[in-house]
């Protein structure tokens, strides 16, 4: 990408870019604030090799523009109450989308990658021939379009809340801006070198119209921008250079500094959002989606558990209590003793395994009776099952043994009930 074309309705300037390409956010940026129709958000996904080699779509990057009647993001974040604001269900979708990744067959992106082919899904009626879970989360979030563009290093994906027609020339945009010479261009933003060098001053790549690659009527180009836009454009940039710098401390090497009050502010709410998107995670009943609600509901859920440990610990003190009551009655006849005594303590903690599979990894917890060794056991039965331990705890409490494993998911895995058989097998 060497030249980008500045359109107005009077005249035509050709201005070439710096020796570093325009990053995918500033690309995918672009695309969504260029369009007519409200885009909620862009995301690019590129293909790349897993460890084994095999070819799948992983998050090259992202740009989340927001829903139409939404505020916008520089005002409310300086002027909204932090415990009344709200989390949009597109919002939640783009930042789940973070952590998704498509291998063969998954997903509507990935079947438009793999044939090559525009999907374009619009309205509930179309999404209904598409059976796949990431159009059912798309579905649930409101999203009432979803656009998957193919290019020759990944697919665009571009999801609205309103329901919007087939637009040929921005699919023709997207395939131009996201050619092969992707494999050079950096995922983060650079401030230092990211503008783009005009005859008036600097202006950056998201406030001009650029046409790559495309060969367009010269009239469509002329309208595209009025002479108000670039004259405004000059203005925002000149007040940018005519603001004075700021004594203080310099920024430490490697650490990166916000441009402003207002961009360090976003920064600190993006950050509090990621920990509130944690905490509705673990959350499973959650009554609104205000942040207010959230922790109210998180409380709750804490005492709830709390009052389960407190349930576990008395039913793990029952059986001792009631094995001594049955010894001391049957005291005269050592065999009933034995067998009452040897009942009680097989049934008296239950052998528990419990599998979570998030993305790559899954979770065990294996509830078990504080004897025989289980976590000696516990090892020996992934060991057997060829399983990578990242991270393992155990506690515990009087005779209840609690483990918590987390494992890399193995390939060849299917659900986690199978995942639970196999443990089981090998555990009881």
């Amino acid at each position: 990408m060497d030249e980008f074309i500045i359109s107005s309705s009077s005249s035509s300037s050709f201005v070439s870019s710096r020796e570093s390409s325009p990053t995918l956010q500033q690309r995918l940026e672009f695309i969504v604030q260029s369009q007519p129709e409200w885009w909620a958000y862009a995301i690019f996904w590129q293909s790349s090799k897993d460890d084994h080699g095999r070819l799948l779509l992983a998050w090259g990057d992202g740009h989340f523009q927001g829903t139409k009647d939404a505020v916008p993001k520089h005002i409310a974040t300086l002027h909204e109450p932090m415990d009344g604001e709200v989390v949009t269900d597109a919002e939640c979708f783009y930042v789940v989308s973070l952590s998704r990744s498509f291998s063969a067959g998954d997903g509507v992106p990935w079947k438009s990658f793999s044939s090559g082919s525009l999907v374009w899904l619009a309205g509930t009626h179309q999404r209904q021939f598409h059976n796949c879970e990431r159009v059912k989360e798309a579905q649930i979030h409101g999203i009432q379009t979803l656009v998957c563009i193919p290019t020759s290093c990944g697919v665009v994906e571009l999801g609205s809340c309103d329901v919007i027609t087939e637009n040929w020339g921005l699919v023709q945009q997207a395939k131009s801006l996201f050619g092969s010479d992707l494999i050079s261009v950096p995922k983060n933003p650079n401030p230092s070198d990211g503008s783009i060098q005009f005859v008036e001053g600097n202006v950056s790549f998201a406030d001009i119209g650029i046409i790559t690659g495309l060969e367009e009527d010269p009239m469509n180009s002329e309208s595209e921008h009025s002479d108000s836009d670039c004259a405004a454009v000059k203005e925002r940039t000149e007040q940018q250079q005519k603001i004075p710098k700021k004594r203080g401390r310099k920024p430490g090497v490697g650490r990166e500094t916000p441009v402003n009050h207002v961009e360090a502010e976003r920064q600190r709410r993006e950050k509090l959002n990621h920990r509130f998107y944690a905490l509705r995670a673990v959350v499973p009943n959650v009554s609104r989606m205000d942040k207010a609600s959230l922790l109210s509901d998180a409380v709750s859920y804490i005492q709830e558990l709390k009052a389960k440990v407190e349930d576990l610990e008395s039913q793990v003190h029952d059986p001792r209590d009631s094995c001594k009551k049955v010894k001391m009655e049957v005291a005269d006849n050592q065999s009933t003793t034995t067998s009452v005594d040897h009942s009680l303590s097989m049934s008296g903690v239950p052998l528990e395994v419990e599998v979570k599979i998030v993305g790559l990894d899954a979770m065990i917890r294996v509830q078990s009776d504080n004897a025989n060794h289980p976590t000696a056991r516990l090892m020996d039965a992934l060991r057997d099952l060829e399983l990578s331990v990242h991270h393992g705890s155990m506690s515990s409490v009087n005779d209840l043994m609690l483990q918590d494993v987390v494992i890399r998911a193995p390939q060849g895995l299917r659900g986690e009930d199978e995942l639970k058989a196999a443990l089981l097998k090998r555990l009881g």
